[in-house]
């Protein structure tokens, strides 16, 4: 499959599969270049990722929804993408 295939597909792919696509090209990417897939992973403790999730909650309670998502939605994707397979 062509990168203009994959492009064009795009659309119709659900926000799961998408993520999906996301991870998996970022790791092909990284093994591509000879990093180190641990040096570009975080720690769920580290306290600027915790400030950073705190305000995308905020952000997301003071639009009420009206950006697309609410504080409530956005803790439960930050459960669903931080809970091990």
């Amino acid at each position: 499959m062509s990168l203009s295939q994959i492009e064009a597909e795009l659309d119709g792919l659900s926000a799961e599969d998408l993520r999906r696509l996301a991870m998996r090209s970022w790791a092909a990417f990284l093994a591509k270049e000879g990093s180190n897939w641990a040096a570009h992973t975080c720690d769920e403790d580290d306290p600027v990722l915790l400030a950073a999730l705190d305000e995308a909650v905020r952000r997301a309670e003071q639009a009420g929804g009206r950006g697309g998502v609410t504080g409530d939605e956005v803790r439960a994707r930050i459960r669903q993408w931080t809970t091990t397979e």
